[in-house]
């Protein structure tokens, strides 16, 4: 049997083929690291809604690393993930659906950048982002859609939205372009060190955003163990072998809201955009994402130990 498993490999009995025990690879980085590969990008997905679960500390890691001219797709409503992006001069091009700070008013960098048009904005609403980032994860050359768009002026505005026959009815339909992006980011509540992520809320655009990407970084409040994650793998929002990098950055997504974490911390953002209302946007960068050497260093400025505690108390009512 020795000289046939010799010559023929392939006859080799399948248990003493099988490797003995398969090593599994960390996925976590430095957020320094990190910042740098996402600043080598041209295009940027973000996760998140509003003020909350957004990927804050990737983003100002990005932003020291010299991020510039990026194009965003961000989720279909965003606060400071977008604008804070703008006043640094990282971005380019905006897919725009809705960027603002609800109740506590408009973005100032977004619509200072508007008003000067020095950012190429693509108006676009909810159904081109979330269609365009499917048409783009499933490797689909456009989304039709027909009659969403018929009674509204988006097709005036946004030129990326085109009119194609359909091949089967004959009539014309709309096509949203695929919206892919070299990489995306995401918050999560806990990772393992293999990628495993779970995102607590969320909104169910992170799959197809990590499918229409070409690397994925999750930064996570906590690492877990994979035995964590396996309890309930139903909670896991992105498998491992979808993802790239992790990096632990606890209250990373500080000052926005960590679904099940931590509450949004309204006082900084009150403070983000009176500064920058009142043109003093490079103060705030300067500050808060520029001087800090690192993500403690971060956190001291934002109130320390006192004002994470706070905010995780304030999530829990007590």
């Amino acid at each position: 049997m020795a000289h046939l498993t010799k010559d023929y490999p392939h006859m080799t009995p399948l248990d003493e083929r099988a490797a003995r025990k398969l090593e599994r690879r960390s996925k976590i980085i430095s957020l320094e690291e990190a910042g740098k590969i996402i600043a080598s990008k041209r295009s940027v997905s973000l996760a998140g809604s509003h003020s909350a679960d957004a990927a804050m500390a990737l983003i100002r890691a990005a932003i020291r690393a010299g991020a510039k001219d990026m194009t965003m797709i961000p989720p279909v409503t965003a606060s400071i993930a977008a604008d804070l992006p703008i006043a640094a001069g990282m971005l380019k091009k905006l897919y725009l659906s809705y960027v603002g700070f609800e109740y506590l008013g408009l973005a100032p960098a977004f619509r200072k950048a508007a008003a000067e048009k020095t950012l190429d904005i693509v108006e676009a609403d909810e159904p081109f982002i979330i269609l365009g980032t499917q048409a783009a994860a499933g490797g689909r050359p456009f989304a039709p859609v027909q009659y969403l768009y018929e009674a509204v002026s988006l097709p005036q505005l946004n030129p990326e939205l085109k009119k194609v026959v359909d091949p089967f009815s004959g009539r014309e339909v709309y096509a949203i372009p695929p919206l892919p992006s070299d990489v995306f980011i995401m918050h999560a509540q806990a990772a393992d060190a293999y990628g495993n992520a779970q995102c607590w809320g969320g909104t169910g655009q992170e799959r197809d955003k990590a499918k229409a990407a070409d690397l994925v970084i999750v930064q996570a409040d906590d690492i877990v163990s994979d035995e964590f994650i396996s309890r309930d793998a139903s909670k896991t929002t992105i498998p491992g072998l979808w993802v790239d990098y992790v990096v632990h950055v606890p209250y990373g997504a500080h000052p926005t809201f960590s679904s099940n974490n931590y509450a949004v911390d309204e006082d900084h953002l009150k403070l983000y955009l009176d500064l920058v209302r009142n043109g003093r946007a490079e103060e705030y960068i300067q500050k808060y994402v520029l001087e800090p050497k690192d993500h403690l260093e971060y956190l001291d400025r934002i109130g320390g130990l006192p004002r994470t505690t706070q905010l995780r108390r304030m999530l829990s009512g007590a």
